[in-house]
């Protein structure tokens, strides 16, 4: 498997394993489809990458920036992130997601947000933020990484488009 930065000619592939994703259930809440689209329609994607086995893209991770009511900068959001469902449990999205934190720390960046599974994201180093939630029903599934472990002040607000449901 080949993790790397997407290319514009990846953008059906990336379309397809996110719809495919979001088929199976697998993005929870949020339609990452039109939640990729909006942020790359706005021009936010900071960091988007793929998994690549023998030249098929098989998985797909979206960071973008996310603004923080207290004004601290270098905060980016996680999501969508999808695989194929025939891929799931093979480590993909782990592997995804760890390079995409690693690239975000070489860029200086302060730390992650994202609404997701908590059973899912706390083994990997994410923690319950849910006083920094923009918004109360997604409290409980409001994670957070710091990179090097200074919490941000205040409420943390993702880009308008990335929670698009159509």
């Amino acid at each position: 498997m080949e993790i790397r930065k997407e290319t514009a000619a990846d953008f059906d592939a990336i379309m397809n394993v996110t719809l495919a994703a979001a088929r199976q259930h697998q993005l929870g809440k949020q339609n990452g489809y039109f939640t990729l689209n909006e942020l790359r329609k706005s021009g936010l994607l900071t960091l988007s990458l793929v998994a690549e086995v023998d030249g098929t893209i098989v998985g797909h991770v979206a960071f973008c920036p996310v603004r923080v009511s207290g004004g601290d900068k270098g905060w980016y959001a996680l999501g969508p992130v999808s695989v194929l469902p025939e891929c799931l449990s093979q480590g993909i999205r782990k592997a995804l997601i760890a390079e995409g934190l690693e690239m975000l720390r070489q860029m200086h960046g302060k730390g992650v947000a994202l609404v997701g599974d908590p059973d899912y994201f706390k083994p990997l180093g994410f923690m319950n933020a849910p006083e920094m939630a923009s918004v109360k029903d997604m409290a409980d599934e409001f994670l957070i990484m710091s990179f090097d472990n200074r919490m941000p002040y205040g409420r943390m607000e993702f880009p308008e488009g990335f929670f698009a449901a159509r």
